[in-house]
């Protein structure tokens, strides 16, 4: 029991259950275990600088110098430019990009992987467990059955998803686990259709819309369908058949639930078109202060520190807001070759996995989504605790699949038979 319960296999579930963030205590979600999402990056950080100096297969991809770039160097060239325009300390600069060192996630992953030979369909079994996982945690915190952990206090801004009248209870629970396991719902549902991926996949979109309530994410889940299925309109007809009547019978048991739901779908469809909002501010303010800094980064600022950029600008100045623009604010004339480094190198990552399932198709659409939606896309700065994942699986398939077919082209000599010679009867 107990050497099952500490396999490479039971790791690898653990390490990307944990990754979900789902048991992380944070400003939107105040209901898990204080600092563990900080002891998490620093297991993570220390096991890869650890498999980096100690494993020697760590250094045989080339996709482990794309890691280290967008994990190690990208966060402290970042905290670097900080320091040099506004002065703050180096270890609040990083304290801000620790995101970006899930990046490195993709040694440890890469690793257990190996270690325990999963095949795809266990790896996807994996990943749909923790995206429940995050569903389920969101819904209980989202319904006050989870409270809040009153020992901790953030500093927090003042556009705190809790304070928003338009979206209020909006927290954001596993929001990247959430999307590939509806994109990977729905290719399995192109290959095999079964009611209960209908009633999974129709789950995840509820989540989406009542506490994640992400409308880019809406958009994207709308765009990713469309592409998925767009050879399979039979598929499409039968779910919505099966989503119509099972929202109709919700509808008889509880009218107003629906009814309020549309008068929301009508307030956030009147605010997404109108004109100005805080991107709009936030990405004039990125464009004249670059401009101004003669097209240098000047890094990103800590709201631990001096309260951040709310000094600066404004309390509702966000670099994540503004995707790829973010970017330019951070590293200035560097970010067409941080941009280009970005895509073109893990796409190059992707293809090298010729055979993909539900799974690594679903990640590799994620990709190809972001990749569109650039100009919004966070992916680049905050899209390391998927991107390890990801990268870590492609790799380990690819090679695993390449072992695969030598072994099969391989030709089986033939045994040679030795015999002895027949001794003379006497």
């Amino acid at each position: 029991m107990t050497r099952r319960l500490f396999s490479y296999r039971t790791l690898l579930f653990v390490l990307l259950f944990l990754n979900s963030a789902c048991l992380f205590l944070t400003d939107n979600k105040k209901a898990g275990l204080p600092y563990l999402r900080e002891m998490f990056i620093v297991a993570v950080v220390l096991s890869a600088l650890a498999l980096l100096l100690l494993w020697k297969r760590a250094h045989q991809s080339r996709a482990a110098f794309w890691v280290v770039c967008f994990g190690l160097l990208l966060p402290l060239l970042s905290a670097f430019l900080a320091s040099a325009k506004f002065g703050q300390p180096m270890l609040f600069g990083l304290l801000e990009e620790r995101r970006s060192f899930l990046y490195l996630l993709f040694f440890p992953a890469l690793y257990l992987m190996i270690k325990a030979r999963p095949t795809q369909e266990e790896l996807e079994r994996f990943f749909l467990m923790s995206g429940l996982a995050c569903v389920l945690v969101g819904y209980l915190y989202y319904l006050g059955i989870i409270p809040e952990n009153s020992d901790v206090a953030f500093t927090v801004d003042e556009k705190d998803y809790g304070l928003n009248p338009l979206r209020p209870n909006r927290f954001s629970v596993g929001a990247a686990y959430v999307s590939v396991c509806a994109y990977m719902l729905m290719y399995r549902l192109r290959r095999d259709y079964s009611l209960a991926s209908v009633a999974l996949l129709l789950l995840f979109a509820s989540y989406l819309w009542l506490v994640l309530q992400t409308r880019n994410t809406m958009l994207v889940w709308a765009l990713a369908g469309m592409w998925i299925f767009r050879s399979r309109w039979g598929v499409i007809l039968k779910s919505g058949v099966a989503v119509v009547a099972i929202v109709a019978v919700a509808y008889f048991i509880v009218p107003d639930f629906f009814t309020d739901q549309y008068q929301k779908f009508n307030a956030l469809l009147f605010e997404a078109t109108s004109e100005g909002g805080v991107r709009a501010t936030t990405s004039d303010i990125v464009l004249q202060e670059i401009q101004q800094n003669y097209y240098i980064g000047m890094g990103a600022l800590s709201l631990q520190w001096q309260n951040g950029f709310a000094r600066l600008y404004s309390a509702y100045f966000y670099l994540s807001d503004v995707g790829l623009l973010g970017v330019l604010y951070r590293f200035g004339f560097l970010t067409p070759i941080i941009a280009l480094f970005y895509y073109f190198g893990y796409w190059r990552i992707i293809r090298q996995c010729r055979r993909k399932g539900d799974l690594l198709s679903a990640l590799q659409l994620d990709f190809l989504l972001n990749a569109l939606n650039f100009f919004l896309s966070t992916s680049i700065m905050y899209g390391g605790d998927l991107a390890g994942l990801a990268i870590a699986a492609f790799v380990y398939f690819a090679r695993a699949s390449a072992v695969n077919n030598a072994a099969i082209q391989r030709p089986v000599e033939p045994q040679r038979v030795y015999r002895q010679p027949l001794q003379p009867h006497r």
